[in-house]
């Protein structure tokens, strides 16, 4: 007698028991004997494959038990995967409910674009009155930058202040090193910090834009758009906290004390551990830093050096007195 259940979903299955009279010709099958296909119990043998009909003879012989194993796991692991893959499929819909359910949290509002965020981000610096806060743990690009001076420089002229968040390796790159010194002229504040520390932007005390940390690394397309003032108030704290352990910069090369060095301490924390043989995921591992962060302190270090690969970076380390800095 086969028994057959029902899961979950509603979907039938097949447990593997037999009734009596099944295993009893299960055994006489096993046994070298043939089954002409009507005796108690024939149905369930010939429905789960366990005998064969045998055109010649005109019987049911036992079938390949090994072979029909076999088939049976691989039926059972592609249920197992179908179910997995349900569930996957569930998870990101309810990831994305929970989504929509955030952008109708008031004052907080799901950026899942560059253009959802920027929209509101110019219309409050435009209005801006005392400080912009920004942090910016990535490379600004060039280009990015030049645009930034033309807006950035009249609007501290008008006594607007802005203070700003670069890391260590800021100070090795010639573009953000050239925008620092023309924007401290004008009274800007700038400073960096060894590290990961959290993206945002705050304007005034009236709206923040963080990156959406949730997934990590943070997609830098996506982020939340907060004009709620609890919450505003926070990032503010977020922020200042990581301004108090950062150091003041004016486009100087290197932190006070530390020289007219290419390497940044960090650096050459890295290039001391790729010289021993470590790969880029233990480097960040052990130094608590993202492999993003580590790939981009390389890509740095190949403009500064004139290097394009890993072996040439460390054939330069080899060679440089900066190897007896800190």
């Amino acid at each position: 007698m086969e028994v057959v259940k029902v899961d979950e979903t509603g979907s039938p299955y097949q447990e593997w028991r037999l009734s009596e009279a099944a295993m009893a010709l299960t055994r006489r099958v096993l046994l070298g004997h043939t089954l002409r296909g009507d005796e108690p119990g024939a149905d369930e043998l010939i429905s789960r494959g366990i005998v064969m009909w045998e055109p010649w003879s005109n019987r049911y012989v036992g079938a390949d038990l090994e072979a029909l194993q076999r088939r049976v796991h691989a039926e059972h692991r592609a249920q197992i995967a179908d179910v997995l893959h349900r569930e996957t499929t569930a998870d990101r819909f309810f990831q994305e409910v929970t989504r929509i359910k955030d952008e109708r949290t008031p004052g907080v509002v799901y950026a899942s674009n560059q253009t959802d965020v920027q929209g509101p981000l110019q219309a409050a610096v435009l209005e801006a009155k005392h400080l912009i806060r920004t942090a910016h743990p990535i490379t600004r690009p060039a280009e990015s930058l030049e645009i930034s001076l033309h807006t950035d420089i009249p609007r501290l002229q008008q006594g607007i202040g802005l203070r700003t968040i670069y890391p260590d390796s800021a100070r090795s790159r010639a573009p953000e090193r050239e925008y620092a010194k023309k924007v401290s002229e004008y009274g800007a504040e700038l400073r960096t910090i060894a590290g990961d520390f959290i993206r945002c932007i705050i304007v005034d005390d009236a709206l923040a834009v963080i990156s959406d940390y949730r997934s990590l690394p943070p997609d830098r397309n996506k982020g939340f758009v907060i004009t709620h003032p609890g919450m505003v108030a926070l990032i503010i704290q977020v922020f200042d906290t990581q301004w108090a352990l950062a150091a003041p910069w004016m486009g100087e090369r290197t932190r006070t004390g530390d020289g007219d060095t290419v390497t940044t301490p960090r650096s050459r924390e890295i290039l001391r551990r790729f010289a021993r043989g470590q790969t880029i995921k233990q480097i960040a591992t052990g130094m608590t830093l993202s492999v993003a962060t580590i790939n981009g302190e390389i890509a740095n270090l190949y403009d500064q050096t004139g290097t394009s690969s890993h072996f040439e970076l460390g054939a330069w380390w080899a060679r440089s007195e900066e190897q007896r800095l800190p």
